[in-house]
């Protein structure tokens, strides 16, 4: 089996336990794994690095959006070896890259006892893609999840963060009755705006607690 992403062989070295698929195989070389920049710990709104609260998520607290996010995970800094995994990964369409941190984001959801709610692509995106990012590591992981939310055909990525304020109609609930309890997921956390404009939605529409776990933050 050769590495997903430099393609080099793997070196396995099964054990008595891979004969009852106890253990899942590894799916990158030791060189393309140790290349990330796992976050240890961190603001604990949003994972960044330095401080029990980080600038950013302070500011936030002071507006209207302050204590939507109950709590938050992000698992990687986003360094070169993980620009390159996501570009791979969601603008090359190689779908098996899903696999690669599936168990981590797995292991890390399920510590929050929550219902899982998957940021939603936007439709014009996902046409262009072909397969929800998200969606595709949750199952990868094992992880079951609902969804909630539809999102708009703006392109969030193209806007300054006030102007992604300024967007509140950027989701909308698909009609499912919300969970007192929400986690959600999304690949990347970059301004928080994403997260705290879903929080918002759904804690107006019934959630009593709203968290999210992300890959990797920006």
């Amino acid at each position: 089996m050769n590495c997903y992403l430099c393609g080099n062989k793997l070196e396995l070295n099964p054990s008595w336990r891979d004969l009852f698929f106890l253990d899942k195989l590894e799916t990158i070389c030791r060189g393309c794994r140790e290349a990330f920049e796992p976050i240890i710990a961190g603001c604990r709104i949003c994972g960044a690095g330095g401080s029990e609260l980080c600038s950013e998520c302070s500011r936030w607290e002071t507006t209207e959006f302050g204590g939507l996010i109950d709590f938050g995970k992000t698992l990687y800094t986003y360094n070169p070896a993980m620009k390159e995994y996501l570009h791979q990964f969601k603008f090359l369409q190689d779908a098996i890259l899903s696999e690669v941190f599936a168990e981590e984001l797995a292991v890390a959801i399920k510590k929050t006892i929550a219902v899982v709610v998957p940021i939603p692509m936007n439709p014009l995106k996902l046409k262009v893609r072909t397969f929800a990012q998200v969606d595709t590591m949750l199952q990868a992981g094992g992880v079951g999840f609902l969804h909630l939310l539809h999102k708009n055909e703006e392109v969030q990525g193209e806007k300054t963060r006030e102007e992604r304020l300024e967007t509140r109609g950027l989701f909308t609930l698909n009609g499912t009755p919300v969970p007192k309890k929400v986690v959600l997921v999304d690949d990347m956390y970059t301004t928080g705006t994403t997260l705290r404009l879903a929080a918002k939605l759904l804690k107006e529409a019934g959630a009593e607690e709203v968290g999210f776990v992300a890959l990797i933050r920006a």
